[in-house]
């Protein structure tokens, strides 16, 4: 069982890469263009958020473990889409279209589900958006979300292949669209019709719900058209980034934060 996990260390690499790769390149550009001019701290503030990140490590590492285990295990049990007989190549498509879909929906969840916006409420109560905030989010949402991927990617019938791949490309979109840099609203425009881009993102960590319930996607914008979730505003002059009563300093602080979801 371990082989399929085993057998595609490039792959892996690649996808381990791309996220440090993209994450180092973008602090250095918010460092040179940012678009919100006079975050201060920074440093102190990727600390935080990277805090956050190392502990969902102790989630993700052995939960991709299992996943490998379980994937190789459930295909030979259940072929799910390869049941279709499809090309290699169509079937790879196809399973990476389906995931980008359910990240959309679970994304969607998070916030119209009130004991799942207790915790994904973490992620957007960061008020200085920026590259690190795409990995700041609560231990208990990343554990949700583990459970119920594992049990759709086995229904469907993704290999571990599938996955890893879908991680190459949609970490270092997550990553450009959370980060503070200052791109030409041209080339925004453009890529937005593809990807979720970094005008688009940022009206969905607006402080007005009806701003923020707004722009899902995680990959691929086509979800947000085609659900009707697609916002977008071409001036953020005025937009206040994070949420009220709970973005003020003395509640972003690693224990508040993790305890936060728990309070009555």
């Amino acid at each position: 069982m371990a082989d399929s996990f085993f057998s595609i260390p490039d792959l892996r690499g690649f996808s381990y890469g791309a996220t440090i790769a993209a994450g180092v390149l973008l602090w250095i550009l918010e460092g040179i263009i940012p678009f919100f001019s006079g975050q201060k701290r920074r440093t102190r503030h990727a600390k935080l958020n990277l805090s956050i990140a190392l502990l969902n490590l102790l989630i993700l590492l052995p939960s991709g473990i299992l996943m490998a285990f379980m994937l190789d295990w459930s295909g030979n049990v259940w072929p799910g889409i390869g049941m279709l007989g499809l090309h290699p190549a169509a079937e790879a498509i196809a399973i990476i279209l389906l995931i980008d879909l359910w990240m959309y929906v679970w994304h969607r969840l998070n916030h119209e589900t009130a004991f799942l916006w207790r915790f994904h409420s973490i992620h957007h109560s960061d008020a200085a958006l920026d590259v690190t905030t795409s990995w700041r989010f609560h231990y208990m949402e990343i554990l949700f979300s583990e459970l119920l991927r594992l049990a759709l990617f086995m229904l469907m019938g993704a290999g571990i292949e599938h996955v890893l791949l879908y991680s190459l490309i949609m970490t270092p979109v997550i990553a450009f669209h959370h980060s503070n840099i200052s791109i030409p609203p041209a080339m925004d425009r453009l890529a937005r019709f593809v990807i979720p881009t970094p005008m688009m993102h940022r009206l969905h960590h607006s402080r007005r719900r009806s701003e923020h319930d707004s722009n899902y996607g995680s990959m691929l914008s086509l979800w947000d058209r085609f659900f009707g979730s697609f916002l977008m505003k071409e001036s953020l002059d005025g937009l206040r980034i994070g949420l009220d009563n709970e973005s003020d300093p003395g509640r972003q602080q690693l224990l508040p934060l993790l305890k936060r979801p728990f309070r009555a």
